[in-house]
């Protein structure tokens, strides 16, 4: 599993909640005696779980063999590059919240679920479980960078100079679309926007 090198960052608790199948292969590969690492000759069970995490988020080579297998095995991949259906939860996502911000539409899981079942002839419980990932993981941060439109200042202030054009429900949309961001010249871009959709005789 290569470092991940980006501005978010995760925490442990959000690791991936792996198949029985795929824990098993870990602990396999994890007890082969051919698997030699310093902390494994330790008799202290914490020095073999901080020794496994260390290596784990510093790339080693010999874990990021096995973990990727592990992911290969549940449908996922590393943040550095996303799978087919990351790729695709994603994108459902986005047209998800055009509808929901223009007609309310209400976006659930169990809606892409069906969704999926269509693109993947081999669906089974691991894709199920994957899509499920995904689709957590991105409806949150779709809600938070809701949540930052409506609570900014300066939308708000835009918002009752324009009261014509829903204003809040677009920046939204672009958060949701990263094609805006919650920074002062995308805020600045977004205004000069807006200002051109005004009648030039006004």
């Amino acid at each position: 599993m290569p470092r991940i090198k980006s501005k978010e960052k995760s925490s442990l608790l959000d690791i991936y909640p792996y198949s029985k199948d795929a824990f098993q292969y870990l602990y396999d590969k994890l007890t082969d005696r051919d698997f030699k690492r310093p902390y494994i000759y330790y008799d202290k069970a914490i020095n073999a779980v901080t020794g496994i995490i260390w290596d784990i988020t510093q790339g080693e080579p010999e874990i990021t063999e096995i973990i990727s297998t592990m992911d290969k095995m549940v449908g996922i991949r590393s943040e550095k590059t996303k799978s087919r259906l990351e790729k695709i939860v994603d994108t459902w996502l986005k047209k998800a919240y055009y509808l929901k911000l223009k007609k309310g539409y209400v976006i659930h899981r169990s809606f892409l679920l069906k969704f999926v079942k269509t693109i993947y002839q081999n669906y089974d419980e691991n894709i199920k479980r994957a899509a499920i990932y995904h689709f957590d993981k991105y409806n949150d941060k779709n809600k938070k960078k809701i949540k930052r439109a409506y609570e900014n200042i300066r939308l708000n202030n835009l918002q009752e100079r324009y009261p014509e054009f829903n204003i809040f429900d677009a920046y939204a949309y672009a958060l949701v679309t990263e094609k805006f961001k919650i920074k002062e010249d995308d805020l600045i871009e977004f205004e000069n926007i807006v200002a051109l959709l005004k009648s030039p005789n006004e």
